[in-house]
C-alpha cells in the first residue's frame, strides 16, 4: 500500500474543513452562559477570543506553509523541539481529537433530546444515545475513508449549512435588536469579561485543523496560510454577529426573568431557542434547533476526517503500529488509521458518556499541543534560518510567548481533577514512546522540560483556587493557597520559564551539532 496522500484539497475545501472544525455547538450553547458572567460585553468577549485565536493562527499559518504534512501539529516540534517533544505532542493532541470527536457527538445527540428525550438525561446519554452516536460514528467514519474529497466534501456542505442557519437565525433576532441592552456593557467589570474568555474559548478550538491536512492541500505555500486567516476572520464575524443579535433581543418580560438580571440567563439551556421562543418566533426556534444538530454534525465530520491524519502521521514514522501508516490503494486516504481512531472513540463513547467530563479532558490535552507548537515556531526561525518560508508571522518570539502563556492559563483552567486526569494520560506517551522506539539520554534531557511542563499543571491546579473545579471525583481538592488573581501571575511566570527552558533546549543542541 502506498503511504503518500493525494493532493486534492484547494482553499475552498481547506477552509471548509476548518470552519468545520472550528464552528460546532459552543455557538449555540454558550451565548447564555458567556452573558451571564460577563453581560453584554460577552460580545467583546468573542472579539478577545478571536484575537486571541488569530494569534495562534499566525503561527500555525507559518508553521503549516514549512511543513505542509498530514498530522502537522505532530511535525512541527518534532522537527524542531526533537523526537520525543514531537511525539508526547502528537500524543496528547491524538487524546485530544480521539475523546473530543466524542464530545462533539455527544452534543449533536444531547440536541436531538429535545425531540427525543429518551436519549439523554441531562448531559448524559442513555443507551439509546451511545448507540446512535455509535451509529452516527460509523456513518461518517465510512465517508471519510471513502475519499478526503468526499469527506471535506460534506465539512464543507454542513459548514455552508449550518453559517447560514447561524446568519438566518442572527438576522431574525435583530429584527427585535433593543439598543437599551446595551447600556451597561460590563456589569461584572474586567473579572466577568476574563471568566466570559475563559468559559467560551473552546468555540474556537479546531484552529490548527488545516495544517492536519496540509499534505493533501493544493498549492499549500498559499492557500494553507489563506485558509488559516480566513477561517478566524470568519467565524469571529459570525461569532460576533450571533452573540449581539443574543443579547440584544433578550425581552427580560417575556422570559419572565428581572429586568438586567443577567445572571440568570445561565439557565437557559437552548438560549437561541428560548429566546426565540419567548419573542412569538416558532420557526427561529426550530432553525436555531436545527443550526445547532448542523454545527455539531459539520464539527463531528471534519474532526474524524483529522483524527485519522494524526495517527497516520505517528505512525508513518514507526511511532505507533505500522498498519495505520498505509494509504488505501482504492481511495487514497489513510482508511486503517481512521477506523482505528473511530474504534477508539467508540470505546470512549461506551465508557464516559458525560458531555462535560470528556469536554474537559479534551480540552488539557489540545493546549499542550497549541503550547509546543507556539514555542516551535521561534525556535525554528532560530534553527531553519535559511528555510524557505512562503508566510512569516510578525515577531515570532513574542507571538510565541502569548500562545504558550495563553496555553498554560487554559491548562489549568481546564479545572481539577480534570487537570490531573489530562496529565497522567498525556505522560503514557513515554512508555508508549519506549515500546517504538529508543528514548536516548541526550534526547530525554532535551525533552525534559515538556514531561516537567506537563506534570507542573496539576500541582498548579491542586494548589490554585478553588473556583476551577469540576465534578471531582477524588477525595483530594484544591487547596487554595493561590487564589485568583495571584494564580494568573503565578502562571505567567511558570510559563515564562518553561517558554525559555523549552526555548534554550532546543537550540542549544542545535548549535552543538
Amino acid at each position: 500500500m502506498r503511504r503518500e496522500l493525494r493532493r486534492v484539497l484547494g482553499l475552498a475545501a481547506l477552509t471548509g474543513v476548518s470552519v468545520g472544525s472550528m464552528v460546532g455547538s459552543g455557538v449555540f450553547s454558550t451565548p447564555g452562559l458567556l452573558a451571564s458572567v460577563a453581560g453584554p460585553s460577552a460580545v467583546l468577549a468573542v472579539l478577545l477570543m478571536g484575537g486571541a485565536t488569530l494569534m495562534l493562527g499566525l503561527v500555525y499559518a507559518e508553521l503549516g506553509t514549512l511543513f505542509p504534512r498530514a498530522g502537522g501539529v505532530y511535525y512541527f516540534p518534532r522537527e524542531v523541539l526533537g523526537d520525543f517533544a514531537g511525539f508526547v505532542t502528537g500524543w496528547s493532541y491524538y487524546l485530544s481529537c480521539v475523546v473530543g470527536t466524542a464530545a462533539i457527538i455527544y452534543s449533536f445527540v444531547l440536541y436531538l433530546s429535545f425531540y427525543a428525550p429518551w436519549l439523554a438525561e441531562g448531559l448524559t446519554l442513555t443507551g439509546y444515545g451511545v448507540g446512535l452516536s455509535l451509529a452516527i460514528l460509523t456513518v461518517v467514519t465510512y465517508v471519510n475513508v471513502r475519499g478526503v474529497r468526499l469527506g471535506a466534501g460534506l465539512s464543507l456542505a454542513l459548514t455552508v449549512a449550518k453559517v447560514a442557519a447561524i446568519a438566518a437565525v442572527s438576522a431574525a433576532l435583530l429584527l427585535r435588536f433593543k439598543p437599551s441592552n446595551f447600556s451597561s456593557l460590563a456589569p461584572y467589570g474586567a473579572q466577568g469579561l476574563a471568566l466570559a474568555v475563559a468559559f467560551g474559548f473552546w468555540m474556537y478550538a479546531g484552529v490548527e485543523s488545516v495544517s492536519l491536512v496540509g499534505e493533501e492541500a493544493l498549492d499549500p505555500d498559499r492557500n494553507i496560510a489563506r485558509s488559516l486567516l480566513l477561517t478566524v476572520s470568519l467565524v469571529t464575524l459570525v461569532y460576533a454577529l450571533a452573540f449581539a443579535a443574543f443579547v440584544g433581543s433578550v425581552d427580560w418580560g417575556l422570559l419572565g426573568l428581572r429586568e438586567g438580571d443577567w445572571a440568570s440567563l445561565a439557565n437557559l439551556s437552548s438560549p437561541f431557542a428560548d429566546v426565540a421562543q419567548s419573542l412569538g418566533m416558532p420557526a427561529v426556534a426550530h432553525l436555531a434547533f436545527t443550526g445547532a444538530a448542523l454545527s455539531t454534525l459539520g464539527c463531528f465530520s471534519a474532526w474524524v476526517l483529522l483524527q485519522g491524519r494524526v495517527a497516520f502521521a505517528l505512525a508513518r514514522e514507526s511511532r505507533l503500529w505500522a498498519r495505520l501508516g498505509e494509504v488505501h490503494p482504492r481511495f487514497g486516504t489513510p482508511a486503517n488509521a481512521l477506523v482505528f481512531s473511530s474504534l477508539l472513540t467508540g470505546l470512549v463513547m461506551l465508557a464516559v458518556p458525560s458531555f462535560p467530563s470528556v469536554v474537559l479532558l479534551s480540552m488539557i490535552a489540545a493546549f499542550l499541543a497549541y503550547a509546543t507548537s507556539s514555542l516551535s515556531l521561534p525556535v525554528s526561525r532560530r534553527m531553519l534560518r535559511d528555510a524557505a518560508r512562503p508566510f512569516r508571522a510578525p515577531a515570532p518570539l513574542l507571538l510565541g510567548w502569548l500562545g504558550f502563556a495563553l496555553s498554560t492559563l487554559y491548562m489549568y483552567w481546564a479545572c481539577w481533577p480534570w487537570t490531573l486526569t489530562g496529565s497522567l494520560l498525556m505522560l503514557l506517551a513515554v512508555p508508549v514512546y519506549r515500546v517504538f522506539s529508543r528514548l536516548s539520554a541526550a534526547e530525554l534531557r532535551r525533552s525534559l522540560w515538556l514531561l516537567a511542563y506537563v506534570a507542573s499543571v496539576p500541582i498548579l491546579s491542586l494548589l490554585g483556587d478553588k473556583t476551577f473545579t469540576y465534578s471531582n471525583f477524588l477525595p483530594v481538592e484544591p487547596l487554595g493557597l493561590i487564589p485568583t488573581p495571584w494564580d494568573t501571575a503565578v502562571l505567567l511566570a511558570v510559563a515564562t520559564a518553561f517558554y525559555a527552558w523549552g526555548y534554550y533546549s532546543a537550540v542549544g543542541p542545535a548549535k552543538a551539532e
